[in-house]
């Protein structure tokens, strides 16, 4: 995931996936190209380990998840979003019986929020912790082999 200029791509935002054109597809590559080339100049043993690549842009994620201007994320991230306020909005439980939220406008963003999102509505629905029942299914675990 890295950073990219809606403006970039704009001029596609209405267009249907797919069929975007080849000065869309070419955009894409080059943006992608310079993404894996700095990546391989840190991580340079990743160089020959690719089996598939694919590159999303701003309207991608508009497309799909209708993020306004294509965010990566739900909800804005401005210092807003993390008051205590809006963490105690912000809930697996609504106000409509058997209705649920999960995921990373729950409780923060990106791949570790949405696992936490997730535990939460859990959590909600199950009536349990289900947050301490994992800590305490690693502590009964076997130990790990040293190295």
């Amino acid at each position: 995931v890295s950073f990219c200029n809606y403006d970039w791509f704009k001029d596609w935002e209405n267009d249907r996936v797919m069929h975007r054109g080849e000065e869309y597809e070419e955009r894409k590559k080059k943006i992608g190209e310079l993404i894996w080339k700095q990546t391989v100049a840190l991580f340079p043993q990743l160089r020959d380990c690719v089996e598939y690549f694919d590159v999303g842009t701003p309207v991608t994620n508009r497309y799909y998840i209708r993020a306004n201007k294509g965010e990566m994320y739900g909800l804005d991230h401005n210092k807003e979003r993390f008051t205590a306020e809006a963490t105690n909005e912000l809930r697996a439980e609504t106000d409509i019986k058997n209705l649920y939220l999960c995921g990373q406008d729950i409780f923060n963003c990106g791949i570790a929020g949405a696992a936490f999102g997730g535990l939460l509505c859990a959590s909600k629905t199950l009536g349990r912790n289900i947050y301490a029942d994992l800590v305490n299914l690693k502590g009964k675990s076997a130990p790990s082999i040293p190295k």
